[in-house]
């Protein structure tokens, strides 16, 4: 089996005590991954980023190939401690929930309403507000820019 593919768009809630619940399909595959937890990192464009721990390890291992091309060492070295001490594994509850730590609330200006969406080899978590005017400004002219190149 392949690398799993995570799609979809999910509205859920933060609870008062910063709980989040995972869309029940990436439950099930981390299930079939024989894994309790999913690893959040903060991602691009203010969201949070959530893997499954076999994507956390492809996607570790295309750093570390991809770095190897980059001349300037000191910078991969930058910018891999900002990407390990911006991650952390959390463990998922009976509920189905995740612990979003304030590290990662700041980061994605996370407040009540928030949107899981499956971003193929990764999930992104986003303020709900925040994701509908990213998807409004730069998702949709993008998305309609490269279907017309691609005819699609």
């Amino acid at each position: 089996m392949g690398t799993p593919v995570l799609i979809g768009q999910y509205d859920y809630t933060l609870d008062a005590k910063n709980r989040l619940v995972v869309p029940p399909r990436f439950r099930e595959l981390l299930t079939q991954e024989k894994a309790s937890h999913f690893v959040l990192a903060t991602g691009f464009d203010e969201c949070v980023w959530m893997f499954l721990p076999s994507q956390w390890e492809n996607f570790m291992t295309q750093f570390e190939e991809q770095a190897q091309g980059v001349k300037d060492k000191a910078s991969v070295r930058d910018a891999r401690r900002q990407l390990f001490a911006n991650a952390e594994e959390v463990a998922v509850d009976d509920q189905g929930r995740v612990l979003v730590s304030e590290k990662f609330k700041t980061h994605g200006g996370l407040r009540k309403e928030v949107v899981v969406i499956g971003a193929g080899k990764k999930a992104e978590v986003w303020d709900a507000g925040r994701y509908s005017s990213y998807t409004a400004k730069k998702a949709k002219p993008a998305f309609d820019k490269i279907a017309k190149e691609l005819g699609i």
